[in-house]
């Protein structure tokens, strides 16, 4: 369910923005927009709409105290290595190679953590609320969305897949890079093109998760364990729901996450000294923006 990941690190929700001020923007609109999206996946009654209000404006405060900072310090480190990167140096992009575009994922993903152990009370809370009919109709929302991801990504046949997998590649590297010139282009779409794709098994982590949630509000609704036994069950789910149980899928998607790292560092590498400039202005932009949602000072972000 959508709304269960609305906190997950707000670095890389905003960094597909198409502006620096829709992060401040969008930023300010997610707790109307977590509850929109609960009250269409579940229709709420008055008082779980009460839980889901105020579970949401607390975590959306702490997340804006604590977690905010942390997301500054972050791209102000991204910056000066993007700035520090020598194009002369034998590591792709100066020194930002696919390790190190690894490790800023890495780091982003360990940012889910704590957001996921603040918003697992709430989810708990609202699970033992849930009434059978709810959870059916979150099961058929969440079967909506699958034949959405079918007929956005899973093309009929591997050439149109291959074609789609690039121009998703291409409007990426323009996000954060700016326009790109033809050359670049060809050469972008080219590699894309020849990566394997990995559509169906990211299909298939959808499944598995939603089959969790499912089974997890289901255990909870029925078992009524009370709230601290519910808050572990949710807590452990949403901990590790980004890892896939299935050890041959998850070496197949750490694989293709690796390719694409080395695919970020290479194009990275031959950017202009204008892309590069993109690039820097973007990031900072946000770090300026997540500075301004909080009210803090670099010097308050690294404490």
């Amino acid at each position: 369910m959508h709304g269960l990941r609305l906190w997950a690190p707000l670095v890389a929700s905003c960094l597909v923005a198409t502006s620096c001020s829709m992060a401040k923007f969008g930023y300010d609109m997610l707790p109307t927009w977590a509850h929109w999206q609960i009250e269409r996946y579940l229709s709420l009654d008055e008082d779980q709409r009460a839980i889901v209000s105020r579970r949401i404006d607390e975590l959306h405060r702490w997340h804006r105290r604590v977690q905010l900072p942390k997301y500054v310090a972050f791209l102000s480190e991204v910056e000066d290595q993007v700035r520090a990167a020598d194009p002369a140096r034998a590591a792709p992009a100066g020194g930002v190679d696919a390790a190190l575009i690894a490790r800023w994922r890495d780091r982003i993903g360990e940012a889910w953590i704590p957001v996921a152990e603040h918003l697992a009370p709430g989810l708990a809370e609202l699970a033992l609320t849930l009434r059978p009919e709810q959870i059916e109709r979150l099961r058929r929302r969440l079967a909506d969305g699958d034949d959405e991801y079918r007929e956005k990504f899973l093309a009929e046949t591997p050439k149109a897949r291959a074609e789609a997998r690039a121009d998703r590649v291409v409007k990426r590297a323009e996000t954060f890079l700016g326009r790109l010139d033809s050359a670049q282009v060809r050469e972008l779409r080219t590699l894309a093109a020849a990566m394997p794709g990995h559509e169906d098994d990211w299909l298939a982590e959808r499944h598995r998760r939603q089959k969790a949630l499912v089974a997890l509000l289901q255990k909870i609704s029925i078992e009524q364990p009370g709230q601290r036994e519910a808050t572990r069950l949710a807590r452990d789910y949403l901990t590790s729901m980004w890892t896939s149980t299935d050890e041959r899928r998850r070496a197949r998607l750490n694989a293709a996450i690796g390719d694409s790292d080395a695919l970020s560092a290479q194009t990275l590498g031959k950017a202009t000294p204008a892309q590069r400039t993109h690039l820097v202005k973007l990031v900072r932009g946000y770090a300026d923006d997540f500075r301004a949602l909080t009210g803090a000072t670099l010097a308050t972000a690294a404490r």
